[in-house]
């Protein structure tokens, strides 16, 4: 039987305290479908869809008032500012939910129905030594989708 064990794979991590920027690159140049964010222990403290962190460089628009997606657009070109000098935890959603977080004996359905719930694409799996949490890698919804039909 398969277990969250078997499918967690080594996933690139920041900390909250890490440049925003170097997790802006790190996301493009790795391809990631969200960011996962270790706090100052190396817990996971969050998993964010890179979708939503694009809202914090591009300001929501009504596609109604040209006006106003022209701004957006002019915007546009300050990207790099808007990351600058700020940290990770800086960059994240305000409204932060708690990661996606399963055990190494985790099934595959139960990994599917957390990230369903999360609305996240991407799962950690950890695993608790007494009082000290492990990450030992990631699930993304390839990999699960992946086992579950059969190979690419």
């Amino acid at each position: 039987m398969t277990l969250a064990r078997d499918l967690a794979r080594p996933y690139p991590t920041v900390r909250v305290d890490d440049d925003a920027q170097d997790a802006a690159r790190l996301l493009v140049r790795e391809r990631l479908p969200a960011l996962l964010v270790l706090d100052q222990v190396d817990c996971p403290y969050a998993i964010v869809p890179t979708a939503q962190l694009l809202s914090a460089l591009v300001p929501e628009s009504d596609p109604l008032d040209p006006l106003l997606t022209l701004i957006a657009d002019r915007m546009d070109d300050g990207s790099q500012e808007t990351l600058s000098g700020r940290s990770v935890a800086d960059w994240l959603p305000r409204r932060r939910t708690t990661p996606g977080l399963v055990g190494p004996e985790d099934s595959p359905s139960e990994v599917a129905a957390l990230m369903r719930r999360k609305d996240c694409p991407v799962v950690a799996v950890i695993e608790h030594d007494g009082g000290a949490v492990t990450l030992l890698g990631a699930i993304t919804a390839n990999v699960l989708l992946e086992h579950f039909i059969g190979g690419p």
